[in-house]
């Protein structure tokens, strides 16, 4: 009888783990019904592509949209802004994923990376010195 109540309370246990696994992953930002994916990005990123009159920090900026296959429910958008006035900061990069639902483009996940002017040529996930 015990082996069978050890039993009951492992497999309750293990279904509680899963359901939590099955939780929906957070949104990040969710735009407004009707608008592509790029103004989605650049209304979730404005505060960070220019100040509040309007002017940036960049010579560059560059928005690339991409999508894998025929899925044209989830897409990748890369935004570029080159040429920054950092003496540190070559470039700055973000990645974002996002997919459509009814009420429109859905940011799921966004990343953050720099080019530095001094040390690696590549893109780094640590902010330049």
């Amino acid at each position: 009888m015990m082996r069978i109540a050890a039993l009951v309370v492992a497999l309750l246990t293990a279904g509680a783990a899963l359901a939590e696994d099955a939780a929906p992953a957070p949104v990040l930002f969710r735009g407004e019904r009707g608008l592509a994916p790029v103004p989605v990005v650049y209304d979730y990123l404005k505060d960070r592509i220019a100040d509040e009159v309007g002017l940036s920090d960049y010579q560059t900026l560059s928005i690339k949209q991409l999508r894998k296959g025929e899925d044209r429910e989830h897409v990748q958008v890369e935004v570029v802004m080159a040429g920054l006035t950092d003496d540190a900061i070559a470039s700055q990069r973000y990645l974002l994923a996002l997919h459509v639902e009814e009420s429109g483009w859905v940011i799921d996940s966004a990343k953050q990376d720099w080019k530095c002017r001094r040390g690696g040529k590549g893109w780094t996930n640590k902010p330049c010195k």
